[in-house]
């Protein structure tokens, strides 16, 4: 079979027994072949230009398949959406970005399929638009929510920190009006102004003035509990002298040396008592004198003062060996040469002697009290 019969379908062998018409029709199928045949090796112009047509567009299609295959693999993860989305991070072992806020939580949607949170962002060409939506999502929100509590916490420490806080606040308040209602038991004594009935006036004036310390500690503090009744005011007084002995003492210790003064009275208990007053150059080169305290006697014989001193001046860890002066009055308990007070001290402390006339010694006591 040749190309042509081929093409046209038509055969090179004839029947014998075929007529002439028959002849004549195969004549006419035999030119259209041949037409046909020809057509299909010289194509006609408007054909031409038809394959020329459909072959540009394959072109093209195929070049822009390809394009946008090399735009879609040319796009990557932009270092700079960071600035606007502080919750976006690229994960290299992924290759795709994830929210370290939701991921830091494991709250994640199952509409997104993890997205962001388990399974990383690699939309590229969607980026902007896909995490704009997601910095709104009503997931993210919460999970920045709960990052801004536990950052919170972690500042301000946990629950039990937090009351301890808040508690050493208040102990802090309470101190403050403590040392207000110290502070006016201190100016009542100071001017020998009765205390016991005097105070509660005293706390009215103060807060009537503005002190909001104490008014908001007498507010807040129960009635039991307000410390300005008359036991309250006589335990701040002894408070207030326990200090200003240990104040003095301090001062006393650290003297180089001192004198002592006493002299015995009796109370309206008809208790006997001995009043000691002590005198020392202070650090500024300045010589000093205080009463400090008041012991009371068993007996008012030589032996019994002398050990009242002596115990005392241990007591309050003064040096003994400091005392270089004495100051009694002429009594023979305090000033006799063998068994006197004075001689009793100067077997323990060798120290000068002076006797002090009664009205002296009761004068320098009351202004020194």
């Amino acid at each position: 079979m040749d190309i042509r019969s081929f093409f046209c379908g038509a055969s090179s062998s004839k029947s014998p027994g075929h007529s002439s018409s028959s002849d004549t029709e195969d004549k006419i199928d035999s030119n259209q072949s041949d037409t046909e045949f020809l057509e299909f090796l010289e194509p006609s112009p408007a054909k031409k230009r038809l394959i020329v047509h459909e072959k540009h567009a394959k072109e093209r299609l195929t070049t822009h398949e390809k394009s946008k295959k090399i735009t879609a693999s040319s796009r990557k993860y932009n270092k700079k959406w960071e600035e606007s989305f502080n919750w976006l991070m690229f994960d290299k072992n992924f290759q795709g970005a994830f929210c370290k806020v939701c991921r830091k939580r494991g709250i994640s949607l199952q509409r997104t399929g993890g997205t962001w949170i388990s399974k990383p962002f690699t939309n590229w060409k969607k980026a902007i638009e896909k995490m704009k939506i997601h910095a709104k999502s009503d997931i993210h929100l919460l999970s920045c929510e709960a990052e801004m509590a536990a950052a919170t916490a972690l500042q301000e420490g946990s629950v039990i920190q937090q009351l301890q806080q808040i508690n050493d606040e208040e102990k802090l308040k309470n101190r403050m009006a403590i040392k207000a209602l110290i502070r006016c038991t201190h100016f009542l004594a100071r001017r020998h102004i009765p205390h016991t009935t005097n105070f509660d006036e005293l706390i009215d004036l103060i807060v009537s003035c503005g002190a909001e310390d104490l008014k908001g500690f007498l507010e807040r503090a129960r009635l039991n509990a307000t410390y300005t009744s008359k036991v309250a005011v006589v335990e701040f007084v002894e408070a207030v002298g326990l200090w200003a002995e240990e104040c003095l003492l301090k001062r006393l210790r650290q003297a180089s040396h001192f004198s002592i003064m006493a002299d015995e009275c009796t109370d309206v208990t008809t208790t006997e008592e001995l009043s000691i007053f002590f005198r020392w150059v202070n650090m500024d080169g300045q010589p000093v004198e205080h009463f400090l305290d008041i012991v009371p006697l068993k007996a008012t014989d030589a032996k019994t003062i002398y050990s009242a001193l002596v115990e005392f001046m241990k007591d309050k860890n003064i040096q003994i060996s400091k005392l270089v002066g004495m100051g009694f009055d002429g009594a023979a308990t305090f000033s006799g040469k063998h068994n006197g007070v004075q001689s009793l001290l100067k077997k323990i402390s060798p120290c000068t002697f002076r006797t002090l006339p009664l009205p002296f010694a009761t004068a320098s006591m009351r202004s020194s009290s």
